[in-house]
């Protein structure tokens, strides 16, 4: 089956806060209490509209992980075309997007494409984050894609 929307995750910068645990100098240690809020996924000047066969300049998301990201499958990408049919779904690790498993915050860029054949109208880009409990988080993008 070919994707026919393509879209490229150049991760970019880290920045990312390790989860610690706190307790007494003595013997009794600490313990992690889970967070019960999940993950917040926020579009940093993202793009509106693209032509067909046109790729949008890179654009920022920003992963805010409570519960801390998940050692694998942490980010999902999808892309909706106009009809609503799923025509892209990737998963990436914490590394793939310059992140590291168990941090509560990460960065990345990306960007957006339709290619020659596919139809114009209002494509939908989703970005799903997941925590370390596989709490999912995300926020869809719409793109108007024009011939």
């Amino acid at each position: 089956m070919r994707q026919r929307a393509a879209v490229t995750v150049l991760a970019t910068g880290l920045l990312a806060s390790g989860l610690t645990a706190c307790g007494d100098s003595g013997s009794s240690g600490g313990s992690i209490i889970p967070p019960t809020q999940s993950p917040t996924v926020f579009f940093i000047n993202a793009p509106t509209a693209v032509r067909v066969g046109e790729t949008t300049p890179p654009f920022t998301v920003q992963v805010s992980v409570p519960g801390g990201a998940r050692s694998s499958q942490f980010i999902e990408l999808e892309t909706f075309n106009p009809s609503g049919v799923r025509v892209q779904n990737q998963f990436f690790n914490p590394q793939q997007v310059n992140c590291n498993p168990g941090s509560t915050f990460c960065s990345f860029n990306t960007d957006f494409r339709v290619v020659f054949g596919d139809p114009a109208g209002v494509w939908q880009f989703r970005v799903t984050a997941f925590d370390q409990q596989n709490r999912p988080g995300s926020q869809a993008l719409l793109i108007t894609v024009f011939q």
